[in-house]
């Protein structure tokens, strides 16, 4: 799972493991170690009629209804946004998505990353 904080806005790219994890056990983590602590990311499918994020001591936990997850697997389904109200009156924009495979080499593994609609286009 990639994860990218920019401002009031998270923004989750799964790949094909994370994907098949959250379909099979129900819920996908990443852990990025920083000193001795960790700081943890998690996304879980549950049956509830909403979405729902929270900030944990370790690291930040969204739940997602099942429902919404079962039509985002559909291959053509890229993503979708979320908005969190923050008790401030801001709000926290969330982005979950397929990672796509990167149209130019990197120094990346993007083995288990989705075919890029765009490659073989003009861009």
């Amino acid at each position: 799972m990639k994860i990218r904080l920019r401002d009031n806005s998270i923004r989750y790219r799964l790949d094909k493991t994370d994907i098949e994890q959250l379909q099979a056990t129900g819920k996908t983590t990443s852990d990025t170690k920083i000193g001795t602590g960790a700081l943890h990311f998690c996304i879980r499918g549950k049956t509830v009629t909403a979405p729902l994020i929270k900030m944990e001591p370790d690291g930040i936990h969204l739940v997602l209804p099942l429902s919404q997850l079962d039509a985002w697997y559909v291959p053509d389904q890229v993503g979708f946004e979320l908005v969190f109200p923050n008790p401030d009156g801001s709000q926290l924009k969330v982005l979950v998505e397929k990672d796509f495979k990167c149209l130019s080499p990197r120094e990346e593994d993007d083995s288990q990353a989705f075919d890029n609609p765009m490659n073989g286009k003009n861009c």
